[in-house]
């Protein structure tokens, strides 16, 4: 994979910020009396990192209207080696103890259902100024990180996103339905050609420096008759007079979210813009849509997109109208509701992509269901593999593994079984799909 230009914060720049030294007139640095620490998520080069990179922490709590007991950062900062088995025992593992090869993940089956779930580390106020940090190394990629804080006097610690890096999900406030990452801001760790050369590069998550696209959120009528909200992100220079009308990607998200966790968690557009600077896909528009206002009726989601979604998108946008220029994508529950889309609509999309969310209740007899071409995915880690947790109910069977089955069983060689992909029920993962979908699949 190219380098990319992408956005970070210079190592000379960071140091200034977290060493206490300021700048003279004559731009040299002089010591100063308290070293100064910007709130926030600072990414720099560490020679000293496992990683080749450090993230640090910072908490302003020095206007906390309650007295802070403790607090602690969270997220996916865990790790598993894929030299052993994914669920061996002892094979959890923290940053600290990050090793070349190894993968960021948000669970590790080593852990247990209880504790196998993320990273938390205590954060500290070193001079008793109110400020907490801490530190800690980071792979490349996106990673989700909330603060937890327990307040004095409070039963229960509270949750929230770093008021200094808001969450992204904050961006669309008027969703019908709420999503459950309004808590979780986001620091981009980055790629380390030596020290990561044997571990996932997932720079193309990161912002990119020139050429990015345009993500908004607009408003449409839905099938209910009700207001509801679309993401839209438009390629670098769409021309709505172009002669060739630009391709759509439609997307669903998972259960607890809503249309911004595809831009805000999973970086669609950030993806998209890396892939068209590399000239690994082309050109097209992404569509993402609320489903989880619908409850998960999969009949009446399907009447929503195609018969109020994608209209209003022709309408608008300059996209094309043709089946084979149309593709429709989703995760975990968005993973079932493209397959449910799939085995009800085949002829309506040309490619469809299943992530981490297989729906076999959803198979059926429909004419042209051979026609489009179909991705299926999921995690190394994943609780959507049967691998990871095995099938309680035979009837109403949701595993990667059984649409495999499935395809092979009724020689189906346009559903593709694309494997195992380096993470868990997460956007690790999710963002692998998508990148490998639209790079792999889409417009062949």
């Amino acid at each position: 994979m190219k380098a990319k230009k992408i956005i970070s914060i210079s190592l000379s720049a960071a140091m200034l910020a977290l060493s206490g030294c300021s700048k003279q007139a004559d731009g040299k640095p002089t010591a100063s009396t308290e070293a100064t620490v910007t709130p926030g998520a600072v990414v720099t080069e560490d020679s000293n990192s496992p990683t080749g990179y450090t993230v640090t922490f910072a908490y302003d709590g020095s206007d906390s209207e309650k007295t802070i007991e403790t607090i602690a950062v969270t997220g996916p900062f865990q790790y598993v080696d894929p030299a052993q088995g994914v669920d061996a025992k002892g094979n959890q593992y923290g940053p600290d103890e990050y090793k070349n090869g190894m993968y960021a993940t948000n669970y590790a089956p080593a852990g247990g259902m209880e504790k196998g779930w993320g990273y938390t580390k205590e954060m500290n106020d070193e001079d008793g100024d109110g400020i907490y940090t801490t530190s800690f190394p980071i792979s490349s990629g996106s990673f989700a990180y909330g603060y937890v804080i327990q307040y004095e006097g409070e039963e229960e610690p509270v949750t929230v996103d770093d008021p200094a890096n808001p969450s992204p999900a904050k961006k669309n406030p008027d969703s019908i339905t709420e999503t459950g990452y309004l808590v979780h801001s986001i620091v981009y760790g980055k790629w380390d050609e030596e020290k990561q050369s044997e571990s996932l590069n997932l720079d193309y998550v990161l912002p990119v420096e020139e050429g990015a696209g345009e993500q908004t959120y607009v408003s449409y009528t839905g099938s209910d008759g009700k207001t509801q909200y679309l993401g839209v992100y438009v390629p670098d220079g769409y021309d709505a007079d172009r002669a060739e009308p630009y391709k759509t990607i439609y997307m669903s998200h998972g259960g607890g979210g809503n249309e911004t966790d595809w831009f805000a968690m999973g970086h669609a557009d950030n993806i998209m813009d890396n892939m068209l600077a590399e000239g690994v896909t082309e050109e097209a528009v992404i569509v993402t849509m609320d489903n989880a206002h619908y409850e998960w009726d999969f009949a009446e989601i399907e009447n929503n997109v195609l018969n109020y979604i994608i209209p209003y998108v022709e309408e608008n946008y300059n996209v094309s109208s043709e089946v084979k220029d149309r593709a429709f994508c989703g995760l975990s529950m968005g993973g079932m509701t493209t397959m449910n889309m799939y085995f009800d609509h085949p002829t309506e999309f040309g490619y469809f992509g299943i992530f981490s969310g297989t729906d076999m209740r959803a198979v059926k007899e429909t004419e042209g269901l051979d026609q489009p071409v179909v991705m299926a995915a999921v995690g190394t880690c994943d609780i959507a593999s049967e691998k990871i947790l095995p099938n309680d109910n035979p009837e109403a069977l949701k595993k990667y593994e059984d649409l495999v089955r499935w395809a092979d069983e009724n020689d189906m060689s346009n559903i593709h079984a694309a494997g195992y992909y380096e993470g868990a029920h997460d956007w690790f993962v999710w963002s692998q799909c998508f990148y490998h979908f639209a790079t792999e699949y889409l417009w062949k």
